[in-house]
């Protein structure tokens, strides 16, 4: 191999790795052309099961990468699932007319459904070569019995679990990075504490109540620690919870803090603060040290931040605008932010998804909050709560 092809075969694998929203590359599945960037792959699904026809056709029609079609003549690849016993799904990748297969997988998950959406994630990482997300699951609050309860459920709400049946307000729910544990703030003792909950050995535990506020309680990406908000007898502050149990008070600000959430590689926090009048927006070391506010440059009122676990640049967070809030992301890089909702009502408490391009969030309109995800890149939404008319505050781990 001479040194000219070493230069263009060097080319080719940086555009290959380049950033998915960057732009377009070509890769191969056995003869298949695969699609690497932000444009649209057309897609044709099918399934003996009605069911998961449903499911595979909301599945690519959110995704955003997708243009569903209707023929094999139409598609760069048709995608076929079908459920195998009570926890498995059998999956092919077909291409051209006459089908030719490409991949073909089963799948094992919790559950039917479970599987079918591991079938899925297979499909896309194997089409896109990105992350899917499908198999990942949601915690949230409904306050569909009358109280604020903690749910779970998978990605489309096609099975929904209620874990707390307290009858007294529980909010901001989130997962530990293994999907075990479940933190939440909760007034069932008649105060806001924070709270554990265990899946597996279904239990609860206490893990912060001390006197005052105990809320917005995160798990560190290794699942190691946990920053919360506790007022204590002065001002709401950013504390973190060590491994060992120590508490730790980072902020001691004349400000009130809130919502705490980590970088992905667990060394900062970002959080939300009025130190200096309206909520902003401040970044600090997690092991403890000087704040140093974002320049949004967007909004009077920004809160409620998450920070984007595959590209460290961009932090989602709730913005007013007009006489309601929407969602923007916050770009380090640009020095700048944008808005990504034009929601009629309330477009609040956005999460990101693993694969660093969509998010969840809480739509929230006179009587009624429903939950929604959004691709980012094309800023399509869609509703995947259903009809249920008061769900909110979504937090997602996969």
């Amino acid at each position: 191999m001479n040194l000219l092809t070493l230069k263009h075969l060097r080319s080719c694998l940086i555009v290959l790795i380049a950033l998915p929203f960057a732009g377009l590359a070509f890769a191969q599945i056995d003869g298949g052309r695969v699609v690497v960037g932000g444009t649209t792959t057309p897609v044709m699904t099918r399934s003996g099961n009605s069911n998961t026809q449903l499911i595979l056709q909301n599945a690519f029609r959110i995704h955003g990468g997708f243009k569903l079609v209707k023929s094999a003549a139409e598609a760069d690849f048709t995608v076929a699932v079908d459920p195998v016993g009570p926890t498995g799904a059998r999956l092919a990748i077909f291409s051209g007319v006459p089908e030719k297969m490409l991949f073909s997988e089963t799948l094992a998950g919790d559950s039917s459904v479970n599987a079918v959406y591991k079938a899925i994630d297979r499909a896309i990482s194997k089409m896109r070569r990105t992350e899917g997300f499908f198999s990942g699951k949601l915690t949230f609050i409904s306050e569909e019995t009358g109280a604020t309860e903690v749910c779970v459920s998978d990605l489309l709400f096609q099975n929904v679990t209620i874990l707390t049946n307290d009858g007294v307000n529980a909010v901001r729910p989130h997962w530990s990075p293994d999907g075990n544990y479940i933190v939440y703030t909760s007034y069932k003792a008649g105060f806001p504490d924070i709270y554990r909950l265990d899946l597996r050995a279904q239990r609860r535990d206490v893990v912060a109540d001390y006197k005052g506020l105990n809320m917005g309680a995160r798990y560190s990406p290794d699942g190691s620690r946990i920053a919360m908000i506790v007022s204590g007898n002065s001002n709401a502050d950013v504390w973190v919870r060590e491994a060992s149990g120590e508490m730790r008070n980072l902020t001691r600000s004349r400000g009130l803090e809130a919502a705490p959430a980590w970088s992905p590689d667990g060394t900062r926090l970002v959080f939300s603060s009025d130190e200096r009048g309206g909520p902003q927006l401040y970044v600090m070391p997690a092991h403890g040290g000087t704040s140093r506010r974002l320049r949004t440059d967007i909004s009077g009122y920004c809160a409620e931040p998450d920070w984007n676990p595959q590209f460290e640049n961009l932090i989602a967070f709730t913005a007013a605008e007009g006489s309601g809030s929407q969602i923007a992301i916050y770009d380090s890089k640009a020095g700048k932010s944008r808005f990504v909702t034009t929601e009629s009502g309330d477009a609040i408490e956005p999460q990101w998804l693993n694969d660093g391009r969509h998010l969840v969030y809480t739509h929230r309109r006179a009587n009624r909050s429903e939950i929604k995800i959004m691709d980012t890149l094309t800023g399509a939404s869609y509703v995947i709560s259903g009809r249920r008319a008061k769900v909110s505050q979504p937090s997602f781990v996969k």
